[in-house]
């Protein structure tokens, strides 16, 4: 069995990022959080009246905007 590559991932914290799966698809969010051994993301959607965390699987999303400053 062949498993994907971990090191490969390219989302940092801070990034903004765009959800491009259903249910929150075309939503703009910032990411929290990742878990690499999960291969998932948390993530608090930008257009929510209430910050709440989403958990969401890498290849969901799509980093739009790169936080240059942290590091």
């Amino acid at each position: 069995m062949i498993k994907p590559s971990v090191e490969t991932i390219s989302i940092q914290e801070g990034d903004l990022v765009e959800i491009i799966a259903e249910p929150f698809k075309k939503e703009k969010a910032k990411v929290l959080r990742i878990d690499k051994q999960k291969e998932e993301v948390v993530i608090s959607l930008l257009g929510a009246v209430v910050p709440l965390p989403v958990t969401v699987k890498l290849d969901n999303v799509k980093v739009i905007r790169r936080e240059e400053g942290e590091k």
